[in-house]
């Protein structure tokens, strides 16, 4: 047998040999269980009810008047207000889930602008409190990660 055709034979009796090692199943064979890796003991519990943190949030936008642009704000919805009479507040009961009190919930308020004393249009100021206390406060924006 000439050197080339031996040696052909060879690679392809390699990779005959290599691609069933790719694991080609019989189909007649049982198929061995592949044990699972995560079990009900090392699965993250779910939030349940006596995870959650509630919070008192309270979104103000302080001045006199009337704002002249709307009040925009994320608290436990998403709102717009026009045209609102200053001082402006709105209060809500935040419940925190556990991955929450973690990682954080952003609540923002943009309290517009109103008129100063020359007619001027300024930022109005804000204030974010929470559960009564003071935790942000500004002209035009306030922000706060609520954990």
């Amino acid at each position: 047998m000439p050197e080339s055709r031996k040696m052909t034979i060879a690679a392809l009796a390699m990779i005959m040999a290599l691609a069933g090692c790719g694991g080609a199943t019989d189909a007649s064979a049982p198929s061995e269980a592949v044990p699972s890796t995560a079990s009900a003991d090392t699965l993250p519990a779910t939030d349940d009810a006596s995870a959650l943190a509630v919070r008192q949030v309270k979104l103000e936008v302080l001045g006199k008047g009337t704002s002249a642009q709307p009040i925009v704000y994320h608290l436990d919805t998403n709102g717009t207000e026009n045209d609102a009479d200053l001082p402006w507040s709105r209060t809500a009961e935040i419940e925190l889930t556990a991955a929450e009190q973690k990682a954080g919930r952003l609540i923002t308020l943009v309290s517009g602008s109103v008129r100063d004393a020359n007619g001027q249009f300024q930022p109005a100021a804000c204030r974010i409190t929470v559960d009564g206390e003071k935790v942000a406060s500004g002209k035009g924006t306030c922000e706060h990660l609520l954990k």
